[in-house]
């Protein structure tokens, strides 16, 4: 069916308290009615994102999704895509199938605590386990975890006595 039409007919669907009872009549027999329009949805299709593709590789690579938001994966910008996914999932707006497949690839990928304790977290558990010395930063911050130790979710804790971090 051209567009024109579909507008048209999308228009008389919206009209339809205003018309006259011989113009409905006219428009019911073409199957044209209140009723009709709500059995009809048009079903979108969109194109699959690239973005899981690149959250895969980038997981399988880094061990984690905790990218910061300019980060850019063969050219795609992750942070950003992730930063979008964050805010759909805590509103509630993200797909189950997108959900699942983005924890599957890192389980704190939307942790319920700040983003950037995440990504500090695992430059330190990088750190940890090359056995290398922290750098000033990352001993400032593991400092400041054992400090405010009573302030951070059981999950936190957790995940920092796993690279050796204890409270002060």
């Amino acid at each position: 069916m051209p567009a024109d039409v579909r507008t048209w007919i999308r228009a008389q669907h919206a009209a339809w308290p205003h018309l006259r009872p011989q113009q409905q009549q006219l428009l019911t027999d073409l199957d044209i009615t209140p009723e009709a329009a709500a059995r009809r949805r048009t079903i979108r299709v969109y194109p699959t994102s690239p973005g899981l593709a690149h959250a895969r590789a980038y997981a399988a690579l880094n061990g984690h999704l905790a990218c910061s938001k300019d980060t850019r994966h063969d050219g795609f910008a992750l942070g950003d895509w992730l930063t979008q996914k964050r805010r759909a999932a805590r509103q509630g707006r993200l797909s189950p199938t997108t959900t699942h497949a983005l924890d599957t690839l890192d389980p704190w990928w939307c942790p319920p605590w700040p983003h950037t304790w995440q990504r500090t977290y695992h430059q330190a558990r990088e750190q940890h386990d090359a056995s290398q010395d922290h750098s000033p930063t990352i001993q400032r911050w593991t400092e400041q975890q054992r400090t405010h130790w009573n302030t951070l979710h059981p999950t936190q804790q957790h995940l920092l006595t796993t690279i050796g971090i204890h409270p002060g």
